[in-house]
């Protein structure tokens, strides 16, 4: 099985105060070449799915890794834009606990040690994470994360690439002049989990952060119903629920709305996109009353930055619509 690897961009649009810095934080996917002859339909959360495969998600088989846990492996060189008063493994171990620690979620990581490779590679089976790449990813860019799976989804190799030009600080105490190592790990974890991005402000899994940014440490509810969904621990699924249902406007389906559920008279809970059909599904929801309403992807989130998403339904996105209420 052949892979190649693309890259989607994440960037602000639309109104932005000029001090808030534009940027990538993750660039996604990696293809692979042999697809489902028949697709799934499309299910509930913003995963990573197999491209063209209408919603095929990708996740680790935790059966077929030893003790059940996803290997991973830092370079041994670290890239002097790297600072701070931790280490660097200190700060990804920290990051990989983030999500581990859900209580709703099964996943589970293992350190595997360092390595002498410095630049990603899809055929190796190695998890690798890298701060000290040679390769460019691009202006704006403060890390990559690169997946290869098999036609069932099964991912077989993930590796995160950090970039050697934008300064980074390990510091529990966030550096106001650097971007916080732990907060864009955090997100880029959420990547190799096969999450991919939300459009919820306060989402790890949000496409963009600031220097001295540390909110992207703590998965918020959101990222955690997400995980959960992809390795949910011994009865989450039979305690939650789901909300579903078509966005339509004038009887033509939605494609590519962000579809959010609210707590009645309380906090955004989750959220996920519209399919070209403009179904929606949204899983993993504790029994609650819920407002739902659907935006479309017109600024800060825009469609470019779900590549992920439209490289499973392909299609172009629809446009010129308000928000709907329900």
């Amino acid at each position: 099985m052949s892979a190649r690897a693309r890259r989607a961009k994440c960037v602000w649009r639309g109104s932005v105060p000029r001090r808030r810095v534009v940027l990538l934080l993750a660039l996604l996917i990696a293809c692979v070449g042999d697809l489902l002859a028949q697709a799934r339909s499309a299910a509930g959360f913003a995963f990573l799915y197999v491209p063209s495969s209408a919603g095929v998600p990708r996740r680790w088989n935790q059966a077929a890794l030893s003790d059940g846990r996803v290997p991973w492996r830092i370079s041994a060189g670290i890239a002097r834009n790297v600072t701070g008063d931790r280490s660097a493994l200190d700060v990804l171990q920290a990051a990989f606990s983030r999500w581990e620690d859900l209580p709703t979620s099964s996943i589970r990581f293992a350190f595997d040690g360092t390595s002498k490779t410095r630049n990603r590679s899809a055929g190796d089976r190695v998890n690798l994470v890298t701060l000290d790449t040679t390769e460019s990813l691009g202006s704006g860019v403060l890390a990559a994360t690169f997946l290869t799976s098999d036609a069932s989804g099964n991912l077989l190799d993930v590796d995160i690439v950090f970039s050697r030009d934008a300064a980074f600080s390990t510091s529990d105490t966030v550096d106001p002049n650097s971007y916080d190592l732990e907060s864009v790990a955090t997100h880029e974890i959420g990547h190799l989990l096969g999450l991919e991005h939300s459009g919820l402000a306060r989402a790890t899994m949000v496409p963009f952060t600031d220097r001295g940014e540390p909110q992207q440490r703590t998965p918020s509810d959101d990222d955690r119903i997400g995980a959960s969904l992809l390795y949910p621990e011994a009865g989450f699924l039979a305690g939650t629920g789901s909300i579903a249902g078509r966005i339509t406007e004038a009887g033509a389906p939605v494609y590519l709305s962000q579809v959010v559920a609210v707590r009645a008279g309380g906090p955004v809970v989750a959220a996920t996109y519209s399919a070209p059909d403009g179904s929606y599904r949204i899983d993993g929801l504790a029994p609650d009353v819920y407002v739902v309403y659907a935006e479309p992807l017109d600024g800060p989130i825009v469609p470019g930055n779900v590549a992920g998403f439209r490289s499973a339904f392909g299609d172009t996105p629809s446009t010129g619509y308000g928000t709907f209420f329900h």
